[in-house]
């Protein structure tokens, strides 16, 4: 089978890439020239220069190609709505627009729970409506995948969605070297009780469930939430760092009010100066450290066969291992 995908420099594309290799698949990302491409040159990666916004090296790209794995995001908290706009949903109009004339076997786009509400949740399902928030990356996401679905219903294109939560593990350089960074420092600090759970995802994990998406006939024309289905808390969550990586236990709570009025008041600062960097505290982080997040995987296990065989503990080892191997050396998605 030959496969592009998209974002394969980033964190989720280059182990969706890597385990493709691995299992024997030809595997072309879709890259610019200014790429960091190292990596993905050293497990042998074609590649395809061009930008999901150039619907010719879009096109170019698409020929010949049997699956699509179209990890590729603008994701960071401090983007505009209109770049935001113009990456994840204007690329991937060009990419269902290019996969639609190559008449590729299988669409699967990689989304995020995100697009489900930023509230608490307790064992939503993935036909649960979407909850736009005022978020650029957010708001554009349910936007990409309700355009993903539209391709299917109007044009039978064989598109799955797969939404992961929080995800970790080896090169990455958000979730776990941001919360280990502040927990070394003794800077960080729970929101509320720190009792909610967490809809955290080991890279492993998602791959597996990324990967059986694509071969499955179940998957044509549906949605699947994807997480360690583990019902830790963000508490349990910080002990097993702090066990693991040797920290002082953190004690220090601040109620939830307090976090997003200090949120509001440093979002507002930054905004009106322009600043090029997001607060310390943004709603996306008080997201993480205070609602819970508690999604029904029943269907993806269902569907895909889906089984986390990498607990969360064993993520957070194997992550350490990996960030102390390779100190400096992160990937951006």
């Amino acid at each position: 089978m030959r496969n592009l995908v998209t974002g394969a420099t980033g964190f989720v594309g280059s182990h969706i890439a890597e385990r493709l290799i691995k299992e024997g698949e030809e595997v072309i990302a879709l890259v610019r020239k200014t790429s960091n491409t190292a990596f993905l040159s050293g497990i042998s990666v074609k590649f395809a220069y061009g930008d999901i916004n150039d619907i010719e090296s879009v096109r170019k790209a698409m020929q010949g190609i049997d699956v699509v794995y179209h990890s590729a995001a603008l994701a960071d908290e401090w983007i505009s709505k209109k770049e935001a706009y113009r990456v994840n949903v204007e690329g991937t109009k060009n990419l269902l627009d290019a996969a639609r004339e190559a008449k590729v076997k299988r669409f699967v786009f990689i989304s995020s729970l995100a697009v489900l509400g930023m509230k608490d949740h307790h064992g939503t399902p993935p036909d649960a409506p979407y909850h736009k928030t005022g978020d650029s990356y957010i708001d554009t996401k349910i936007d990409s995948e309700q355009l993903v679905m539209d391709y299917y219903k109007k044009y039978g294109l064989p598109v799955t969605v797969v939404r992961p939560g929080f995800v970790f593990g080896p090169r990455d350089n958000k979730l776990i070297p941001r919360l280990s960074e502040r927990l070394g420092k003794k800077q960080f600090m729970f929101v509320g009780s720190g009792k909610n759970k967490i809809n955290a995802v080991y890279i492993e994990n998602l791959t597996d469930a990324i990967i059986s998406a694509a071969r499955s006939e179940k998957a044509v024309g549906q949605k699947y939430n994807v997480t360690n289905d583990s019902g830790m808390t963000l508490e349990s969550l910080v002990f097993n760092i702090v066990d693991i990586w040797k920290f002082d236990k953190p004690t220090k709570h601040i109620p939830k009010f307090m976090a997003y009025l200090v949120c509001n008041v440093l979002t507002g600062l930054a905004r009106l100066t322009k600043a090029k960097e997001p607060p310390y505290i943004t709603k996306t982080r008080i997201k993480f450290l205070s609602l819970n997040l508690d999604f029904d995987i029943d269907k993806t296990k269902k569907d895909l066969g889906y089984n986390p065989r990498v607990s969360i503990e064993e993520g957070l080892k194997r992550t350490k291992d990996w960030m102390e191997k390779n100190a400096g050396r992160t990937v951006r998605n």
